[in-house]
């Protein structure tokens, strides 16, 4: 097989690509529970439709005569054949990743470790120093201990 009857072949499939991409986003839309029964066909499909729109373009890349003057002229297609799903899971993953780091260091700052730890690099700024060390004092003291003996839950001894 040469490259124009491959090139043809892609330029004859972009309509059929078209109307199964609409079949797609249409179930997609409207009929979720028969696209989720058959979501591996529709994966599949999808990705038919993908490898059209990419060999297309690829054979538009292959007869311009210049970067800039190719993605002047196939911006549209070159944003089409981008997989922004891949993009939105990477994103999602790293807002993830950063809601887990902070409820590690709330995790850490409530127990008071984080905080000794930044102390001792001199890290912690004085007020916040001077208020742990008030804190501390008055959890040391003999009536805070009573205290906490007498609103301990009845069931804990």
């Amino acid at each position: 097989m040469n490259w124009s009857a491959l090139e043809r072949f892609f330029d004859k499939m972009i309509l059929p690509a078209l109307l199964v991409l609409v079949f797609i986003v249409i179930a997609d839309v409207f009929f979720t529970d028969f696209k989720y029964e058959y979501e591996i066909y529709f994966l599949y499909a999808d990705l038919a439709v993908l490898s059209i729109f990419v060999g297309d373009l690829s054979f538009k890349f292959k007869r311009a005569k210049s970067w800039e003057g190719f993605l002047r002229r196939e911006w549209l297609e070159v944003i089409a054949v981008l997989p922004f799903f891949w993009i939105f899971r990477l994103l999602d993953s790293v807002i993830r990743l950063g809601e887990l780091a902070q409820e590690i260091l709330h995790l850490l700052a409530r127990s008071g470790r984080f905080v000794r730890l930044f102390a001792a690099f001199g890290v912690v700024t004085s007020r916040h120093k001077r208020f742990s060390d008030f804190v501390e004092k008055i959890t040391r003291t003999n009536r805070f201990e009573e205290a906490t003996k007498f609103y301990k839950h009845p069931e804990e001894d």
